[in-house]
């Protein structure tokens, strides 16, 4: 982030004392802005203090990992470990601005045919749940197409569609956490 400010106003008068006390403060406090730019830049090069661990994308307080072209594909099982073992869970969407976001990414590369996203039916045929818990319908209405008794897991395609998918099926995925 950086701010930029012009210099101080010409006066083609003298400056009261009140003038050049606010004179004074201003260019104290530009002198102050421009230390503390030059210290977050400096700060937020550290990979000790990124927000996100190195190959995650840091959106909206949280941390994603979107496996394509940097890990092989996976079924949805192993794909939730991983995220797992990453201190994270398979991607839970909570609003259509987080569905663009990742529908964004998304379109970054031709070879996404889906997405592993965290959406399952297994525990009930029909139910679909996120991982944290959530009914697919609480925090944003969405159906997902092509449910069957085989297909458990949901699978994110591009225009937003979520669809039943085969467990077992390989492919690439999404990992979200807190940042």
């Amino acid at each position: 982030m950086s701010v930029t400010w012009t210099a101080a106003p010409e006066v083609d008068r003298p400056l009261k004392a009140s003038e050049k006390e606010l004179l004074e403060q201003l260019l104290q406090s530009q002198k102050k802005l421009s230390d503390l730019n030059l210290m977050l830049h400096t700060v937020t090069q550290d990979s000790r203090c990124r927000v996100c661990p190195e190959g995650w994308l840091w959106w909206r307080d949280h941390c994603y990992f979107f496996s394509i072209g940097l890990q092989e594909n996976r079924r949805w099982n192993e794909s939730a470990e991983f995220c797992q073992q990453h201190n994270s869970s398979l991607a839970v969407i909570k609003d259509s601005t987080e569905m663009d976001f990742i529908q964004d990414v998304m379109r970054k590369f031709s070879n996404f045919p889906f997405l592993w996203v965290g959406l399952t039916d297994t525990k009930e045929e029909g139910q679909w749940m996120w991982r944290d818990g959530t009914d697919v319908q609480h925090d944003m209405p969405v159906t997902v197409e092509w449910d069957a008794d085989d297909r458990d897991c949901a699978d994110l395609r591009g225009g937003g569609t979520l669809f039943a998918a085969d467990c077992e099926a390989y492919g690439p995925w999404a990992c979200k956490r807190e940042s």
